[in-house]
């Protein structure tokens, strides 16, 4: 854990109990969005560097599992 997350995790024990799930929710989905948008960064830097595949790729690739 980082110094930064390790602080703000003092920072969240240290809201009143009754705001805590408020703050903990808040929290939740600002990490949700951050792994969204690196998931999109990456599929991004794939696309511009060519590691794509057309659709009847894919489903040759896929084929063991699409069954």
């Amino acid at each position: 854990m980082t110094k930064l997350l390790e602080k703000a995790v003092e920072e969240v024990r240290s809201v009143p109990a009754s705001k805590q799930d408020e703050v903990a929710a808040f929290i939740f989905e600002e990490v949700q969005r951050a792994k969204l948008l690196a998931g999109i960064e990456r599929a991004e830097k794939d696309i511009a560097a060519g590691r794509v595949f057309t659709h009847a790729q894919a489903k040759v690739r896929l084929k063991k599992w699409l069954k």
